[in-house]
């Protein structure tokens, strides 16, 4: 997990901020290299510990710079592939949320070996639910955060979703077709060549 964190971390600051940006959080954070491989193993503690290095070097907060991540890694074109591993959670956003808990299984099918944390929904009253995602790395749930504020925009719905504590996010969905979501089809669309 903290490879991947790694990776997209990497990406997002570069695609942002540009490659001086980047170095400079890497000497920042004392790396001994300034890319990371997202099939690798890191030191636990690594992704949260460049993550604060990135935010000093930004002067944003920590959390800020894990949501604005999550963001990215859905509405990236380089990460259309993450978009549409989401989208196939359903046809509406709540269908998505729902989905939420196959969403690790979904993902170790496209990467065999992808450590995920578990993630369990409850609709604590009609359209409020409670996420629900322990993890080691202290980002997750900001990560988590942006991958849904995202994904409520993606489908065109008006949500509410705040961190509550580590581990637990809530989501009220105040109005499930605020606006026309982004085009979504089963089969990807053919390269034109």
């Amino acid at each position: 997990m903290d490879a991947l964190l790694l990776r997209s971390l990497q990406g997002y600051v570069r695609d942002t901020f540009g490659q001086p940006v980047w170095l400079a959080i890497c000497r920042r954070a004392t790396l001994k290299n300034d890319t990371f491989e997202p099939m690798l193993r890191y030191d636990p503690g690594m992704a949260d510990r460049v993550a604060e290095n990135a935010a000093q070097e930004l002067g944003r907060s920590v959390d800020t710079i894990w949501e604005d991540m999550g963001t990215y890694m859905v509405t990236s074109p380089g990460h259309e592939g993450v978009r549409r591993l989401l989208r196939f959670g359903g046809p509406s956003f709540v269908d998505f949320l729902h989905s939420l808990e196959e969403a690790p299984g979904r993902a170790r099918l496209a990467m065999p070996g992808l450590e995920l944390p578990e993630v369990s929904l409850t609709e604590t009253a009609p359209d409020h639910f409670s996420v629900e995602c322990a993890s080691r790395i202290k980002g997750v749930q900001r990560v988590l955060v942006g991958m849904l504020t995202a994904m409520a925009d993606d489908y065109g719905a008006l949500c509410l979703i705040e961190a509550e504590g580590r581990d637990r996010i809530a989501v009220q969905v105040l109005d499930r077709a605020h606006a026309s979501g982004r085009r979504f089809d089963l089969s990807r669309p053919e390269r034109r060549e």
